[in-house]
């Protein structure tokens, strides 16, 4: 396979992975809002669209990959994160 086929076939992929991922983004956003308060205003009350920013972006990209939600002891949230960190670890592969 010609690696512009390739190209033309992973990009309605990733464009998908995409809107997945903002679903993700919101529920574990809320998730945190409702169930871990704290945990959610120590991040800086991040918000998918209204309050976004780069230091809430970061913020969450920490709690993932710090894999910061054992220390909450919530089980939907802790599988909740562990498939978001897989989720991004395979778009980024796709993505390269």
């Amino acid at each position: 396979m010609e690696l512009e086929t390739i190209s033309i076939a992973l990009f309605p992929v990733l464009f998908g992975m995409v809107l997945v991922w903002f679903v993700l983004v919101k529920l574990l956003f809320n998730r945190l809002e409702q169930a871990h308060p704290q945990t959610y205003e120590a991040m800086g009350r991040p918000s998918l669209f209204l309050r976004n920013s780069p230091a809430g972006v970061i913020a969450m990209l920490k709690f993932l990959v710090r894999r910061e939600h054992r220390a909450l002891s919530d089980g939907g949230l802790s599988k909740l994160s562990d498939a978001m960190l897989v989720f991004l670890a395979v778009y980024l592969v796709l993505f390269i």
